[in-house]
């Protein structure tokens, strides 16, 4: 058949997450299709053979290790290496076993040491009664169901790892062994390994079995760490793909040169598939590569589990951990950041049995992506996520100037999620369980996984958490979030000035009031630039609505206290603005051109097909206040994000002393306020 390569023509800003990555501009595919092979079918059946030959064996993949270099207890670099003596077992992954005609005679699986075993996973594997030749496979795909006894449930975990989309052909490992038929004869000391090296293998499917450990380690983890019983999401198919010198953002622009072509890895939305960089044209030795980079695969397979066992919401795009970002965008990527250093710090026996003894202190406190190995390799992000954000050179966030900026941060969102759930050496808190955190992630009524709750940000997840664990953080806690990464959250005193909000939290909902809440937003200080386009945390409110819900509110109108004339010079024309938001949207950025340097250097008010509604025009005088206002009753049923926006015809010179108060009230003059939480 015709493989559907409509998959990569959807807009890619909606559909990839990108790790380590800069944007994506272009979304045509301009090549016809291959032809694409269906993936074997799953040894599934056992044969009984009586008595049979009995095969005995392991199967294990090597990998390569991070050389680790220090200053006193600091880590100051962490580079893929040589190989690590220790061979990993491949653990649960299907067994094929087939005669010299290519008939499937037996299949099987491993054990959790990598013991093959017959399809029970505890009986002895046996061959068929007649002499000949077999051949003996383990191949990069799960066929075990794992049963959690405290949840009671049982969870089949389908992952398959696959070379190309076209091929869709698994690696094995494998050998073949001669049968002499005899009844109750045994094959021994059978030892499969999957190797590292590309001098040894050039297909290096040690690469191969490490993605699919990281997988497993993550499905046992998830299970045995967590109270709820909601784990059965994990069991949705997961097709990954990668190949030993392949950047997979081939298939995303089949025409670019691939030797200039930016190497990422990413994950596809929707399809449950995730894209594993090999390198570029065949280069595994001083090329970006991600196959033993295990922060990284970690990162990707999070953005999986955010998907579904929540709902992921995030736009993608452009992101970079210094930048403040659109809080969706900043929430997804600093969970798979933290997704990458939790599960290694927390399982590095399965992952690296050699990291702990390298480590100060034996703890894995990072997210990283190297470049190459060995003395041509390098450290392209090394993300301490244990520092603390008010203090580290990198990716810095200040709590007092800009109260609630971390939300918008994915390096301040790794940091706090890793140092919540995490013990460590310095600045961990450790006192809220990544069983907590599961909660707040997922589909249950406690966490913002429901479609219900769109609009998903760090704010959001940290209000569940803390309702998730009992209503109330330690005191430790708490001052990590707020004081160490600007984390505030709904309600707190530093978010209210002079009796106003200056920031009601990200997507909270509007509702209707008998009680005035005056509203302020403040202005981006222009002396601290931290990104190239409009600053959402500044400039900006963000409030959700359901329609049905407002039903009885046919228009919306701010109201805008003559203050915010301080906005308005001779030659810096500012005002606020309504802008209503469809669910899914990405944010519109008044930006009509740009340098070479991408900041932007002439705004212009634009439009959208996300947006369902909107007010971009003068104020009309009336009661005293400068006001603006949107029909909401043409609106369909559906969720909505109302955006209060600053505009300044003047690229990032929004006056910092500014100083806008608002209310906004229905078409009888009632209140709409913000909820007091999520």
């Amino acid at each position: 058949m015709i493989y559907n390569l409509n998959k990569f023509i959807f807009l890619i800003s909606t559909l990839l997450y990108l790790a380590s990555c800069g944007g994506i501009s272009s979304n045509v595919v301009t090549t016809s299709s291959p032809t694409e092979s269906a993936e074997i079918s799953n040894c599934s059946a056992g044969y009984t053979y009586s008595p049979g030959t009995t095969v005995s064996g392991t199967a294990k993949f090597r990998k390569r290790g991070l050389a680790i270099s220090t200053a006193g207890a600091n880590v100051t670099g962490l580079v893929l290496s040589t190989v690590i003596p220790t061979q990993l077992p491949i653990k649960y992954a299907e067994v094929r076993v087939t005669d010299s005609n290519s008939n499937v005679v037996q299949c099987g699986i491993t054990n959790s040491s990598g013991q093959i075993k017959a399809i029970d996973g505890v009986s002895t594997l046996k061959l068929p009664n007649n002499a000949g030749q077999f051949t003996i496979q383990v191949v990069s795909r799960s066929n075990k169901t794992f049963f959690f006894a405290s949840k009671g449930v049982s969870i089949p975990i389908d992952v398959s790892i696959k070379e190309d989309i076209y091929s869709n052909s698994l690696y094995d490992i494998g050998t073949t062994v001669t049968s002499n038929g005899s009844g109750g004869a045994s094959i021994t000391a059978i030892a499969l390994v999957a190797q590292a090296d590309e001098a040894l293998s050039s297909s290096i499917e040690g690469g191969a079995f490490n993605i699919y450990n990281n997988w497993i380690t993550t499905a046992e983890y998830i299970g045995n760490n967590t109270s709820s019983s909601t784990v059965t999401c994990l069991s949705d198919p997961l097709d990954i793909y990668w190949k030993a010198g392949f950047n997979p953002y081939q298939y995303v622009y089949p025409s670019a040169n691939p030797a200039t072509l930016q190497t990422v890895s990413f994950y596809l939305r929707g399809y449950n598939e995730l894209y594993i960089n090999g390198g570029r044209v065949g280069n595994v030795t001083t090329q970006d590569t991600d196959h033993f980079d295990d922060s990284v695969i970690l990162h990707e397979m999070g953005h999986h589990i955010e998907s579904v066992c929540g709902i992921a919401d995030s736009p993608a795009g452009p992101h970079s951990a210094q930048d403040r970002i659109d809080p969706r965008l900043a929430w997804s990527e600093g969970f798979g950041n933290f997704f990458g250093g939790h599960i290694i710090q927390n399982n590095m026996t399965e992952i690296n049995p050699h990291l702990s003894a390298a480590l100060p202190n034996g703890d894995w406190l990072f997210y990283n992506d190297t470049r190459g190995y060995g003395g041509t390799g390098s450290d392209m992000i090394r993300m301490h996520l244990n520092h603390n954000g008010n203090s580290t050179t990198y990716d810095q966030v200040n709590a007092t100037l800009f109260p609630a900026e971390g939300h918008f941060r994915e390096g301040a969102i790794a940091r706090s999620l890793f140092k919540g759930a995490n013990s460590c050496t310095t600045n961990c808190v450790g006192d809220v369980g990544f069983d907590k955190y599961w909660l707040a992630l997922g589909k249950t009524s406690q966490g913002m996984g429901v479609s219900t709750s769109p609009f998903r940000s760090a704010v959001k997840f940290f209000s569940k958490l803390k309702t998730a664990n009992g209503g109330s953080f330690s005191g430790a806690m708490s001052s990590m979030l707020k004081d160490e990464e600007a984390m505030h959250l709904v309600g707190d005193t530093n978010l209210t000035v002079g009796g106003e909000n200056i920031w009601p939290s990200y997507g909270i909902k509007l509702k209707q009031s008998g009680v005035a809440c005056p509203l302020n937003i403040q202005p981006r200080n222009t002396t601290y630039t931290v990104d190239d386009e409009s600053d959402q945390r500044y400039s900006n409110h963000f409030f959700f609505f359901n329609r049905p819900e407002l039903n009885a509110v046919t228009s919306i109108k701010m109201q805008v206290s003559t203050a915010c004339n301080q906005f308005s010079t001779a030659t810096n024309a500012q005002t606020l603005d309504l802008i209503i938001f469809k669910e899914g949207y990405v944010y519109n950025e008044d930006c009509d051109d740009y340098n070479s340097s991408g900041d932007c250097i002439s705004v212009l008010k634009t439009t959208s097909s996300d947006i369902a509604t909107q007010n971009r025009g003068s104020y009309i005088l009336n009661g005293g206040f400068n006001t603006k206002t949107v029909t909401t009753s043409g609106l369909t049923n559906g969720n909505y994000l109302l955006n209060i926006r600053a505009y300044s015809s003047s690229p990032k010179t929004v006056n910092s002393s500014a100083n806008c108060s608002y209310t906004l009230v229905d078409q009888s003059g009632g209140y709409l306020c913000p909820d007091t939480t999520y």
